[in-house]
C-alpha cells in the first residue's frame, strides 16, 4: 500500500480544473477498467500475484515425492518455489482471479479521500 500511497493524487489535479479527457478516478471506476491508472494498476496486480502465489504455496507445500511439485531430488524445494511464483505471476496477467480489480478500485477510493 505504501506504493499507492506515494503515487501523488496531485496527478488528477488536470481533471479537477476541467480538462476531460484526463484521467480522474471517478472515471476510471465508472468505465469498467477502460481508463485505468496505469501505475495503480500495476500496484494492484502485483498485489494479486502475491496473494495467489501464497495460496498455491499454502497448498503444495504438502506434496512429497518426485514431479514438479514434489521435494525429492535435487532443489526439489526451491523449484517448486519457483514454479508456484511463475504459475501465479501468470494467472494475474490473464485475467487473475478478481482480486486486482477490487484492489485498485479501493487505492482509488484512498486516492480520493487524501
Amino acid at each position: 500500500m505504501d506504493a499507492a500511497r506515494a503515487y501523488s493524487a496531485s496527478a488528477y489535479a488536470p481533471a479537477r480544473s476541467g480538462a476531460s479527457s484526463a484521467f480522474t478516478p471517478a472515471t476510471a471506476i465508472a468505465q469498467g477498467g477502460k481508463n485505468r491508472d496505469p501505475k495503480l494498476w500495476k500496484v494492484a496486480q502485483n498485489y494479486e500475484s502475491m496473494f495467489l502465489e501464497n495460496v498455491m504455496k499454502q497448498m503444495t507445500s504438502g506434496l512429497t515425492g518426485e514431479g514438479p511439485l514434489g521435494t525429492e531430488g535435487d532443489g526439489g524445494e526451491i523449484w517448486r518455489g519457483m514454479l508456484v511464483d511463475q504459475y501465479a505471476q501468470k494467472i494475474g496477467k490473464t485475467g487473475g482471479v478478481g482480486i486486482a480489480d477490487n484492489v485498485y478500485r479501493e487505492l482509488i477510493r484512498v486516492q480520493e479521500g487524501a
